[in-house]
């Protein structure tokens, strides 16, 4: 009730809450204070579909209410996601009221029962706010866009931001029409929109002057290795959509592309460019890794290629993520990406593996090690669910992966590493009797060689089914041993060994 509302205090920036609605638990409220009158967004995260929001005076009458009954996808336009209202509010009391509504949208982008809720304040500390043509409330932005070229006007925007050593740019809700670069090259910057309902947006026939809309790194070798990579730079609760059917030029269009230490993308969309989705990347001109990154309850769909590629990323968390429909690879760890977290992310229905864990494609030595992949989904995807190549020391532990067309599991000259309480269930759908659950091979040099795999469930049934639970390819394959797996439903013998020294213990 209004009355055991909980407290959110005085708004004086943003702020942000997980919770979960549903059930006996049918409405939750919340009270917050404006200490002066300013406009102020209340929105849901993204992937916090089936939810309702209502804004409410102090005395519980609605000033504005929106739905958010999900997230769709349609190749010939932005799909804009509701789920925000914004309104100038007087100092005073007000109150959140969040229950629970139908999904119309992709069931695949919803949280079940569970949304993360935010708060802006526009004229917060140390911020500017950028409209754009079409946003409400354009008037009293700080910047305006004309509908053209407005990647122009943002730049201005984290230009004078970061000339004072950094802040906040809040994009409101609109579409910003996008025909070169954003640049961001400062550090101590966040950019923030008001839920996916901002939308970054390239134009018909784009063709970016470097890799990324957003991008993080500067255009000249002289630049770069001068400043390699970019502090404390946050992005946060926005679409980018790459429009890749209206002639958008593939070589540069990537949703992100930069180097980065100590930064994150949080509820980002990226959907539909011609290339990658996000690109965190080491430094070209200098070697430079990105190190301790997060890209945490963002969705990668329809891009060309691959939806989350991680190349040179050290000691950085990627979680709750989901990557679906891109043209390759859901996930794709690559080029001496070392000491990662992969957790809790969904790859479904991907044109390559869910996930992709490999060296550098001109160097096979700029291995990705000592990555752990713990509680992913990897399922209904074109080639393995879960694919790692020329790798060492790797966790791969909870995961499920199933209905994809190759192999479940895929160790391909991989070593020193733990398999353990994964499913893997209804893979080989290319053709029955092919694939196994899991598989460890090689690539005529480097071997799978000294590998625990323990405690996995591994089914298969129905009319395509594995060829075996677990197999090895050949006698250089050695050294692994298996322990407490369950394996059912499998053409042939359940574990096929062929290393002289691999062992079932």
């Amino acid at each position: 009730s209004l009355a055991t509302a909980n407290s959110l205090g005085t708004i004086s920036d943003y702020l942000t809450l997980s919770d979960s609605v549903g059930g006996s638990d049918s409405v939750d409220y919340y009270r917050f204070d404006v200490a002066q009158s300013d406009l102020v967004s209340v929105f849901f995260s993204g992937l916090s579909a089936g939810h309702r929001l209502e804004l409410l005076s102090s005395g519980g009458s609605v000033l504005k209410s929106s739905t958010h009954s999900g997230t769709t996808w349609n190749s010939s336009d932005s799909i804009k996601t509701e789920g925000t209202v914004t309104d100038q509010l007087t100092a005073g009391t007000y109150y959140v009221k969040v229950t629970p509504a139908s999904v119309t949208g992709n069931p695949s982008y919803a949280k079940s029962g569970a949304y993360n809720l935010n708060l802006q304040r526009h004229n917060a500390p140390n911020t500017v706010t950028v409209a754009a043509q079409n946003s409400q409330f354009a008037s009293s932005a700080d910047f305006r866009c004309t509908g053209s070229s407005d990647q122009t006007v943002i730049n201005q925007a984290i230009k004078q931001l970061g000339q004072a050593g950094g802040g906040k740019v809040v994009l409101m809700e609109g579409t910003f029409n996008i025909s070169n670069n954003v640049l961001v090259t400062y550090d101590n910057m966040t950019m923030s929109g008001v839920g996916w309902s901002t939308i970054l947006r390239l134009t018909p026939n784009a063709n970016l002057s470097d890799a990324g809309l957003l991008r993080s790194a500067f255009k000249s070798e002289a630049s770069n290795r001068a400043k390699p990579r970019f502090a404390n730079q946050h992005f946060r609760h926005m679409s980018l959509d790459g429009n890749k059917d209206q002639g958008t030029d593939y070589s540069d269009s990537y949703g992100n592309y930069g180097t980065y230490i100590d930064s994150s993308f949080k509820d980002i969309r990226i959907h539909d460019f011609p290339h990658y989705g996000f690109d965190p990347h080491e430094n070209y001109y200098t070697g430079t890794p990105t190190v301790r990154l997060s890209i945490t309850e963002s969705l990668a769909d329809h891009n060309a290629v691959d939806g989350i590629t991680t190349d040179n990323c050290l000691d950085s968390r990627f979680a709750d993520n989901i990557s679906d429909s891109n043209g390759r690879h859901g996930i794709n760890i690559v080029t001496a990406s070392r000491n990662n977290l992969f957790e809790n992310n969904i790859a479904t229905q991907n044109g390559g593996n869910g996930i992709t864990l490999q060296p550098g494609s001109s160097n096979l030595s700029r291995t990705s090690d000592s990555n752990q992949l713990l509680n992913n989904i990897a399922s209904d995807n074109y080639l393995a669910g879960i694919y790692t190549y020329r790798a060492s020391n790797l966790l791969l532990s909870g995961n499920t992966v199933a209905n994809n067309r190759y192999h479940g599991i895929r160790l391909r000259g991989v070593s020193n590493s733990i398999v353990e309480s994964n499913l893997s269930e209804n893979n080989s759908q290319e053709l029955n009797d092919r694939y196994s659950g899991i598989y460890l091979d090689n690539d005529g040099t480097v071997f799978s060689t000294q590998n625990q795999v323990r405690s996995n469930l591994i089914r298969s049934a129905g009319s395509k089914r594995h060829r075996h639970g677990i197999s090895e390819k050949n006698t250089g394959d050695d050294f692994n041993t298996y322990s407490n797996n369950s394996i059912s439903g499998s053409v042939r013998a359940p574990i096929k060994l062929v290393g002289p020294n691999s062992r079932i213990l």
